[in-house]
């Protein structure tokens, strides 16, 4: 199975499993959950975040990407979470290398279908270094551009998916995105991006 079928495939039957886990009391479903852990795995990508966007569209490398991170939202406004993330992932394929970055995030929480199912936007920006530039775009980007792509800003649009049943666990796809942002940090005016998908517990 190609990459790019292989990773919503995954989240899709993840997601579909869910509801025979367990259920949980009303209390458990309404208390304020204000920490989380979670992991993902997936591929880089030859393509920038927009191009990303799309999994199925995407021209994906044999750069596999397996990741850990933390969240804490101290600040809630309605369906709105805002908070502090840090993350580590080893990047493989050619040279491997360790990636760390760390940011804020927003998210939304607003969207339930039918009381069983919601749907949370997330949105991460930060600070990414790696250890060492990858192969591919990411190399490419920084010859061209007579760069330094191993400190760069971190973008990580992100859609969960989670039951009613089992609020403490979501399942996402995010967009694992470093960026010079048109020459600011590192002269690098591209970066990386990766479609990676996980596994979030809530507490």
């Amino acid at each position: 199975m190609k990459p790019s079928n292989a990773i919503p495939l995954a989240l899709l039957l993840g997601a579909a499993t869910m509801p025979f886990l367990g259920t949980t009391d009303a209390q458990a479903q309404n208390r304020d959950i204000n920490q989380s852990v979670f992991a993902f795995g997936g591929t880089m990508v030859d393509a920038d975040i927009l191009q990303a966007s799309n999994p199925f569209g995407v021209t994906y490398e044999d750069l596999p990407i397996f990741g850990l991170g933390y969240q804490y939202f101290p600040a809630r406004m309605g369906s709105f979470r805002f908070g502090l993330e840090a993350g580590l992932a080893g990047r493989y394929g050619g040279h491997p290398n360790a990636e760390f970055w760390g940011g804020v995030v927003g998210r939304y929480d607003g969207f339930e279908i039918g009381d069983t199912v919601r749907i949370s936007p997330a949105f991460t920006f930060g600070i990414s270094h790696v250890t060492h530039t990858q192969e591919g775009r990411e190399r490419k980007n920084e010859l061209e551009g007579n760069g330094d792509a191993r400190t760069l800003f971190y973008l990580g649009p992100e859609l969960n998916l989670s039951f009613n049943a089992m609020p403490d666990v979501d399942f996402f796809w995010r967009i694992h995105h470093r960026s010079g942002a048109w020459g600011t940090l590192g002269d690098m005016h591209g970066g990386s991006s990766a479609n990676v998908v996980g596994v979030r517990f809530n507490f």
